[in-house]
């Protein structure tokens, strides 16, 4: 004896698509479109007008600025702006990419301090062991850092694995 089974209706596209919903769901949308626009209209007015005043300022400014490029009549002034050049001149991209280029797995940088005035730098590391330090150490010797010193390390024993804080200053030649 075979059952009969119920026939299955399936309806792919129902009589109304667009629900009332939708629509007040696009009008929403359309208005806070609207809006965002005109707030982005003012933000870039506004800020034209500040770019066009501050030209206006500095070309009010040029007469003042001599060929020079000093013009602190504080002397403590015109040394700290000497002192912000000098950090500037620091060969920053040739020498990260010479301390990028130590082979150096079990090692961690945590600072590089650089001394413009005496072409010294300080690099504070972490290593998981005194031969990966010590290992360290050797292979930061190069063309870029002739002279290279442990100042210090410390074992850290309060840190899960023992590892390795120390210091290291380099001499770097003019890059």
């Amino acid at each position: 004896m075979a059952r009969k089974l119920a026939r299955l209706e399936l309806d792919f596209a129902p009589a109304q698509r667009n629900a009332p919903i939708g629509w007040l769901l696009l009008a929403a949308g359309l208005v806070v479109a609207a809006i965002a626009g005109v707030q982005f209209r003012s933000a870039h007015a506004e800020r034209m007008m500040h770019v066009s005043d501050l030209s206006v300022i500095s070309q009010k400014l040029l007469p003042y600025v001599s060929e020079g490029g000093n013009t602190a009549a504080d002397p403590r002034a015109a040394k700290a702006a000497a002192a912000v050049a000098r950090d500037l001149r620091v060969p920053w991209a040739e020498m990260l990419a010479a301390l990028e280029g130590v082979q150096a797995r079990d090692v961690a940088l945590l600072g590089v301090e650089p001394s413009p005035t005496r072409h010294n730098i300080r690099i504070t590391a972490e290593a998981k062991s005194l031969d990966a330090m010590l290992n360290y150490v050797d292979a930061l010797r190069s063309d870029a850092f002739p002279e290279v010193s442990l100042a210090s390390h410390q074992v850290e024993t309060q840190t899960p694995g023992n590892p390795v804080r120390f210091m290291v200053q380099a001499r770097w030649k003019s890059l």
